[in-house]
């Protein structure tokens, strides 16, 4: 994986993402981000939980047919729950 970028919060230098890091936080709670090479500014991309990888799976091993509405309505309540676990861990309520 290779995404072009520019640090935009930061030093406003161009960059490539190489690879995501995952760091554990607290009751199972892993935080993906990448960081800016130069300024070393950290950007999340998301937050993940117990519940939400155990659906992850899930709805990775339905395949095709999570484009059924109940593989919608699995993605659906992910993306919720994701959202609501972000604005948790940075300060705001779900």
């Amino acid at each position: 994986m290779s995404i072009p970028t520019i640090c935009n919060a930061g030093c406003n230098k161009q960059f490539t993402i190489e690879k995501f890091e995952i760091e554990q936080m607290n009751d199972g709670v892993e935080q993906t981000y990448f960081e800016c090479p130069h300024c070393k500014n950290r950007y999340v991309a998301f937050y993940t939980d117990p519940e939400i990888r155990k659906l992850q799976v899930n709805i990775r091993n339905m395949g095709k047919s999570s484009q059924t509405a109940k593989g919608v309505k699995l993605i659906e309540k992910n993306k919720r729950l994701m959202n609501d676990l972000r604005k948790k861990m940075e300060g705001g309520q779900p």
